[in-house]
């Protein structure tokens, strides 16, 4: 059974031969510092095409095939091609296309939102506040044939990677700050929703730009909106309904209009098991990245309740077990496969990017033990 084989199977809830397995997706990469770490002890010298490009957040995004393949990795992703920065600041700071400003962490390997430029604004500022072309062509260069290329010379499941840095909440909260963005949501309803509304028209119009391009290519489509604190959801449920839910519901629709054969995976961190259900009824098929630790999140639970009707992707716990022994991991491996796994369902892979506070020894053992374990018949 080939790796884009084994993916299929598993998302359409049946058992494949083995666990899949996946770094490259949304929350499921190595900073830089990794990265290179894990280069230097598997004794790969030569550069790799473009792997010195990071996403937004300062994780690496290319990925040398001889990594991928050494870890058993079934999946590719492509990606949408970035703009350069608007403004870069004496700080180090930068100006982000949606007039956001970032700066990232001294280690590189976390980046802070530092400005909220509509913080101050009233509805009529919102909706005169100019978004940047979605359709800019610089976006899409190329994607068509890279798709196309994996698709017919290659076996690997293909993941469509975000095609926008936030998602409608997390975009929200960043123009407008979290602490107005709350007080809004019970005061002043219109501009929520006209904030709203900006921000799905501008995800709209660059996913369906960039699906057109490579939708028929792939098996997964990613996008992402955190929701989940460690104790609970950053707002209501009722409130997720009122205004994210139904615009979600646009989205996918469309996703799935431009990528037929595709899954759809949502990105949300934390404690989210009161609107898994909601997820469901919308169309999602996988949820990322599981946080295992996070309140109600417990990986029996979730696969018992949700696991005829979702697949889940990630849950290895990066609070604790990969900071530990190798002895953790593998019990946190363990742990995974065999709640997740049974039926198909699951691939597996962190609980978000991997950085430099986990032991190199721990990101070899994650993969070995990830191999070893994931055969199927679950037997362990």
């Amino acid at each position: 059974m080939n790796s884009r084989e084994r993916v299929i199977k598993a998302y359409n809830h049946q058992e494949p031969d083995r666990v899949p397995i996946c770094i490259g997706g949304v929350a499921q990469k190595f900073t830089k510092n990794v990265y290179y770490k894990v280069k230097e002890k598997l004794g790969i010298s030569e550069e790799y095409e473009k792997e010195n490009m990071l996403d937004e957040l300062g994780n690496v995004i290319y990925y040398n095939p001889k990594v991928l393949d050494y870890f058993h990795i079934d999946f590719r992703e492509i990606q949408i091609r970035r703009l350069p920065h608007n403004r870069i600041f004496e700080d180090g700071s930068w100006e982000y296309e949606l007039g956001i400003r970032m700066k990232a962490s001294p280690n590189g390997e976390t980046v802070n939102f530092i400005s909220h430029p509509l913080k101050d604004a009233l509805i009529d500022d919102i909706k005169k506040y100019k978004f940047p072309d979605p359709k800019d062509k610089r976006r899409f260069e190329g994607l068509r044939q890279e798709a196309k290329d994996l698709y017919e010379n290659t076996d690997f499941a293909i993941g469509a990677y975000k095609a926008t840095l936030l998602g409608l909440w997390d975009c929200a909260w960043v123009l407008r700050s979290m602490d107005k963005l709350f007080v809004d949501l019970i005061f002043d309803k219109p501009l929520v929703n006209c904030l709203l509304d900006k921000i799905l028209a501008f995800n709209y119009e660059v996913y369906e730009a960039y699906l057109k391009e490579i939708g028929e290519y792939v098996n997964v489509v990613e996008f992402n909106d955190d929701f989940g604190t460690q104790s609970n959801l950053m707002i209501s449920p009722d409130q997720y309904r009122e205004f994210i839910k139904p615009r979600h519901k646009i989205l996918i629709d469309m996703f799935k209009k431009y990528a037929k054969n595709a899954k759809v995976l949502i990105h949300s961190c934390g404690s989210i098991y009161s609107i898994i259900l909601d997820f469901i009824e919308i169309g999602i098929n996988i949820i990322n990245p599981v946080q295992p630790l996070a309140a109600n999140m417990n990986t029996y639970k979730l696969k018992k309740e949700f696991g005829n009707d979702i697949c889940f992707q990630g849950g290895i716990d990066l609070q604790e077990a990969m900071l530990g022994s190798v002895k953790d991991v593998e019990n946190e491996v363990i742990e995974r496969i065999r709640s997740l796994a049974p039926g198909g369902g699951y691939v597996l892979s962190t609980a978000n990017n991997i950085a430099s506070d986990v032991p190199l020894e721990n990101v070899f053992a994650l993969y070995d033990f990830a191999y070893k374990y994931g055969k199927y018949p679950i037997n362990i």
